[in-house]
């Protein structure tokens, strides 16, 4: 019941409710589909998740938007303070071709999968480098390497001396061409012997 009385004093929650069960998406809720909502077993989490990030998708291109992603993140949650970095974490690792814009089935894989659904090592290694890559030029720099860390690891206050020793030891371990950033090439190798 306390979760009923939050969906009803926040609009945005009930949209991506109403998003989540109109299985036809007339915008009507017939009993059965109203039953799903109820029933926590007649749920499928993946296909609910689907019709949610379908939902968010407001142009209807297949394609969500950073500002479309936070719009459903904020329905979601609107008291979580860490929805622009998940928002930025789903850009990095899902924008494939750099238009800062994400295929909805894409979003859906990522949140229930990691990732795609086909774990292929190569893929699998482009999409850290893109995660790492921050400034898409190629190359993660001493800056993007800690910056990565001190996200990864949280906002605990972490000393950031620790972050900078890390962030140099990795450096030193992979930079073959002693450039002071890491290329694919490096990367990859870095990541082979972990």
């Amino acid at each position: 019941m306390k979760m009923i009385e939050q969906w009803t004093k926040n609009e945005g929650c009930l949209e991506m409710v109403m998003a989540m069960v109109d299985g036809d998406g007339d915008k009507m809720l017939t009993c059965e589909e109203l039953l799903k909502l109820i029933d926590d077993n007649e749920v499928d989490e993946t296909e609910t998740l689907r019709r949610m990030v379908n939902g968010a998708d407001k142009d209807g291109d297949g394609f969500l938007t950073a500002a479309e992603l936070k719009a459903m993140m904020m329905k979601m949650d609107p008291e979580d303070e860490d929805n622009d970095m998940m928002i930025n974490m789903i850009i990095r690792v899902c924008d494939t071709d750099g238009s800062q814009k994400v295929k909805a089935e894409e979003v859906v894989s990522f949140m229930v999968n990691g990732g795609p659904k086909e774990k292929d090592p190569k893929e699998e290694a482009k999409m850290m480098f893109r995660m790492f890559d921050t400034n898409k030029d190629g190359f993660i720099s001493k800056k993007e390497l800690a910056g990565f860390l001190k996200q990864m690891g949280g906002d605990d206050d972490e000393d950031d001396s620790m972050l900078k020793m890390m962030r140099n030891v990795m450096l030193a371990g992979a930079d073959e061409d002693e450039d002071g950033k890491l290329n694919y090439e490096e990367f990859t190798k870095m990541m082979e012997d972990q």
